[in-house]
């Protein structure tokens, strides 16, 4: 009869066996057949625990597994181990299958020798590990299609720094490998131009984690390719642990220079092919002017002289010669007039007078055609510009008060010039109804402003179009005034 001990570490073992997750049977040594399974067991195999009791081991080893366990219970049987580990796979009921880490024990001092069986479920442990394997695998692929050269810099607790990362890339990049960069960061600034040095100096200077720790742009020379790139480094810090890493990148952007550089130059040829298109037409515009006022004026004037002759020597009593003489008279003066306007309209003459007398004539004009009041303020001093860069600016009113007469339907326009720290500033206001939406359908609205953007630009200056403080639309002209005034006279 068991004692009373015997019997509470048997019903504790039991309780201790069923709430166990870990898989627990016990099957004979001989037949294999399973002689006890603990619910986890069951449930992993998706067994009842008495259908269970009708198989073996073998039955739910995947059969690629069955030959090592075989050979593991021979070895557990010639008394050589009395304990062993293995990992294999199970077959659930349903056929899936999962991993496990068992041990065998052989107890072989009972009437009866058994196996016990004692197996963890692993499949998560492995499905993370496959995970992270995928995602270790991915990364490097990721980094590999890179264009440019991955890296990581780590400063530790101590203050010690290390680059421990370099993709592959740097061979390519920079004619270093990865572990010869690695081993030596400071390789990197070897290759940086002298030009470039102390920009990067000064970044590094305030660098906690060292070379490359730092957003930088600039150029490197590569002496064996004979090569001079451009290279952009972007880095982002984070901490980890009781360590800051900074994890960057370093790109090539040699071609993204080249073809800022050529475009900048392509915009610098634009503009000065433009300002060379402005003053031809500006000459020629002059000239038509000239030839109008002159050489048409001077004709118109002798015709109205003769026509005044005749008008005085006509026989008494010719009325109809008269009035056709008249009516002559009065087409001459209509054409002189006419002559007068378009002369203007080329290249008023005021301009001869000066930006602020032509800019007050042009309002003056624009008053008479349109009824819209101006206001024009002036610094007391005047304002002196050389002919080429008075003309620009007046052609810059011009085109702002040509939008305003047929966009902003305003009924006051106020104009200014002023002098500001050597620049000249000039300012039109309209109380319109303010800028409105380009038309994108053929960009007729958009042309002005680009032409004054241009005409800006080829004077050195800039020109913006917002809307006023209050109400309607302000164009801005700020040109600086060296280049731009005559010189005194000596």
């Amino acid at each position: 009869m068991a004692s009373p001990g015997a019997t509470e570490d048997g019903a504790l073992l039991k309780a201790i066996l069923e709430e166990s997750a870990t898989e627990v049977v016990v099957f004979d040594a001989d037949t294999l057949q399973i002689l006890q399974a603990n619910p986890a067991a069951a449930k992993n195999l998706n067994y009842r625990p008495k259908a269970l009791q009708k198989q073996t081991p073998l039955d739910f080893l995947v059969p690629e597994d069955r030959q090592a366990f075989n050979a593991l219970l021979a070895l557990l049987r010639n008394g050589k181990k009395r304990r062993s580990a293995l990992s294999v796979r199970c077959c659930r009921r349903d056929g899936t299958r999962y991993p496990v880490e068992a041990r065998i024990l052989y107890a072989s001092e009972r009437e009866t020798p058994v196996f016990i069986w004692i197996a963890n479920d692993v499949s998560q442990r492995e499905a993370t590990r496959q995970a992270l394997a995928h995602s270790v695998s991915d990364m490097h692929a990721i980094v590999a299609h890179i264009p440019g050269m991955a890296f990581q810099i780590q400063r530790r607790q101590d203050g010690s720094r290390a680059l421990r990362y370099v993709s592959e890339q740097s061979a390519q990049l920079l004619g270093i490998k990865a572990a010869a960069l690695r081993s030596d960061p400071g390789r990197f600034f070897k290759l940086i131009l002298e030009e470039d040095r102390p920009d990067y100096l000064a970044r590094l200077a305030k660098a906690p984690g060292g070379h490359m720790s730092f957003n930088w742009e600039g150029r490197i020379r590569l002496k064996a390719w004979n090569d001079v790139k451009w290279v952009s480094i972007r880095v982002s810090q984070r901490k980890a642990g009781d360590s800051t890493i900074w994890d960057g990148i370093m790109l090539n952007t040699t071609q993204g220079k080249q073809a800022e550089a050529e475009l900048v130059q392509s915009r610098a040829q634009l503009s000065a092919l433009t300002a060379h298109v402005e003053s031809v037409k500006e000459q020629e515009r002059l000239n038509l002017a000239r030839e109008v006022h002159d050489d048409l004026g001077g004709n118109l004037t002798a015709i109205k002289i003769v026509l005044s002759w005749l008008m005085e020597h006509l026989p008494p009593g010719e009325a109809a010669l008269l009035r056709r003489t008249a009516y002559l008279d009065d087409v001459v003066d209509q054409t002189i007039e006419a002559a007068h306007r378009i002369a203007s309209s080329l290249r008023p003459s005021v301009l001869d007078f000066g930006i602020v007398s032509a800019i007050d004539w042009q309002l003056k004009s624009f008053h008479r055609n349109t009824d819209i009041a101006f206001e024009l303020k002036v610094p007391d001093e005047g304002v002196l510009l050389h002919p080429e860069s008075a003309i620009a600016v007046f052609r810059i009113v011009q085109e702002a008060l040509t939008n305003v007469a047929k966009h902003a339907r305003a009924t006051r326009v106020r104009v200014s010039l002023s002098l500001e720290e050597g620049d000249l500033l000039l300012r039109i206001t309209d109380n319109g109804q303010g800028l409105q939406a380009p038309d994108d359908r053929n960009g007729k609205r958009s042309f002005g402003i680009l032409g004054m953007s241009e005409r800006a630009a080829a004077l050195g200056g800039e020109l913006t179009v917002q809307p006023a403080k209050r109400q309607g639309t302000q164009v801005s002209l700020r040109i600086p005034l060296r280049g731009h005034v005559p010189d005194a006279p000596k």
